[in-house]
């Protein structure tokens, strides 16, 4: 498998060499810092909203998840100065035939000190130009609708968000 390396020139984002490049198992640290995260903070994001969790989430990944998403050759992660910044996971799926495969993004998630300056935008471009290399016409993703930065980051994206779950890309 080629490796995938893509280096993001500075446009006032402040970073000094933004790379995107596929996830690696020594990412499992990192990776698992953001997504505790990320996690917690959308926990904390529903109770202030409704007074209670409604939608949730595990506050952890073990290892086996990570290799999992290593193993995918579609899962990638954007670093600066050899700090993981960002990650998204990814598998590509099959239903019936080949003709109607998906790239499924399962989550994207940002350092909170380093969103909107590109990241986010930055790896879902990775994980459309691995559908493209891999003639994989759409993308899906969920996402609760209530979550202005996410839903912001796939309309950015050119995601088609039909309703509070469900958002996709077709090229």
């Amino acid at each position: 498998m080629q490796a995938f390396l893509r280096t993001i020139p500075d446009r006032g984002s402040g970073f000094e060499r933004l790379e995107i490049r596929l996830l690696r198992h020594r990412d499992y640290s990192s990776v698992r810092e953001i997504y505790k995260a990320v996690s917690n903070e959308y926990l904390q994001y529903q109770k202030q909203r409704t007074g209670e969790v409604y939608d949730p989430v595990r506050l952890d990944l073990d290892m086996s998840q990570l290799d999992f998403y290593v193993a995918t050759h579609c899962s990638f992660a954007a670093i600066e100065n050899e700090k993981l910044l960002g990650v998204l996971l990814a598998q590509a799926l099959r239903w019936v035939s080949d003709w109607d495969r998906v790239l499924w993004l399962e989550y994207i998630a940002v350092h909170s000190a380093h969103r909107r300056k590109g990241i986010g935008l930055a790896l879902i471009s990775a994980a459309k130009d691995f559908a493209r290399r891999h003639h994989i016409k759409s993308l899906f993703t969920t996402l609760n609708i209530d979550n202005e930065e996410s839903k912001s980051l796939l309309l950015k994206a050119k995601f088609d968000v039909k309703d509070w779950r469900i958002a996709s890309y077709s090229s």
